[in-house]
């Protein structure tokens, strides 16, 4: 039975693991606007393999350095799930979505290949409550049906449905899901900084001995000052992304968590809208309100309320510091 001195306590973790995947979603919406931009005009692998890499390193003194809790001894198991966190989620997906996003994007069928990937939080959903045991509540079933509902409505119709690249995405779609469901069984066991540095560190490894082994390590080479601009201000938008996800997934269930993060899509649209001057229609806005509606409802009620409370009285400690 809960006691009533367990429950402010079981709040307040709710509606941090909220805040933080509701910062991830931000994050995720700006990074794909601005990643557009990033990898034009370079080696995709490239780009991906120096990017990840610069996260990794920036992640090393935060990790083990400032926050000593994150200096655990691994067991075989733990080290075999970061393997595999590294490996299936930190470095063949970013492969193979950026790869299928440029071929999509070539055949004018970006929107549909993207489309895809939104789908993620029903695989992970479906993995959360048959691999992990999680609560199928009714108002997740909701919140799926509202969440596609707009996505649909946010897809150019007018796009082809299948082009290449698209199977690409699809399959980083499925091992993101299968690395996040990974990821939340080792957060069970291990700080999230830890998990969080092994999937880039590994993942980085995995990508840097792909470019040698593909003969495109002279691809970094041919990078200019505005290629690296991009890369830098990339790599701290993922830094920041791994950094809240795994903090906020080690406290949300996995299938709230990604149905949460599906609010970067209509964050990506708005500043299409208001930076490049896209053009949208009332069902493409009907559609960026459900989806935001469905994301609310998979948080549910409760943890909203705990992240507002959560939110007051972190910005309440930061005001009341400053002299």
């Amino acid at each position: 039975m809960t006691t009533t001195a367990e429950r402010p306590a079981t709040s307040s973790i709710a509606g941090a693991g909220a805040l933080l995947v509701l910062v991830t979603a931000a994050v995720s919406g700006v990074s794909t606007f601005v990643n557009a931009y990033a990898s034009v005009a370079t080696s995709t692998d490239a780009f991906v393999t120096v990017r990840n890499g610069l996260v990794a390193i920036a992640l090393v003194p935060f990790v083990l350095l400032l926050r000593p809790a994150n200096r655990v001894r691994l067991t075989p198991r733990d080290a075999g799930r970061l393997i595999a966190i590294g490996v299936i989620g930190g470095a063949v997906p970013f492969l193979l979505f950026f790869h299928g996003l440029a071929l999509a994007a070539a055949a004018g069928g970006a929107a549909t290949a993207s489309f895809g990937y939104r789908t993620l939080f029903l695989v992970a959903t479906v993995f959360g409550v048959v691999v992990l045991r999680e609560r199928l509540h009714l108002r997740i079933v909701a919140a799926a049906g509202l969440i596609l509902l707009g996505n649909v409505l946010l897809l150019a119709l007018t796009a082809p449905v299948l082009v290449d690249g698209t199977a690409f995405v699809m399959a980083a779609t499925a091992l993101w899901a299968v690395e996040y469901m990974i990821s939340k069984r080792a957060l069970e066991d291990l700080p999230s900084g830890t998990v969080a540095l092994g999937r880039m560190g590994i993942g980085a490894v995995v990508l840097l001995g792909y470019l040698a082994a593909t003969s495109q390590l002279g691809a970094v080479a041919s990078f200019g000052p505005v290629a690296w601009g991009w890369v830098g201000v990339s790599a701290v938008l993922l830094l920041a992304f791994v950094a809240s996800w795994y903090a906020g997934l080690q406290r949300v269930d996995l299938g709230v968590a990604t149905s949460a993060l599906v609010l970067g899509f209509p964050i990506t649209f708005a500043l299409s809208v208001a930076f490049r001057g896209t053009p949208f229609t009332l069902a493409e806005a009907a559609g960026a309100a459900l989806v935001t509606a469905g994301a609310a409802i998979a948080l549910g009620r409760s943890a909203l309320r705990a992240t507002a409370i959560t939110l007051r009285r972190r910005l309440h400690g930061t005001f009341a510091a400053v002299p």
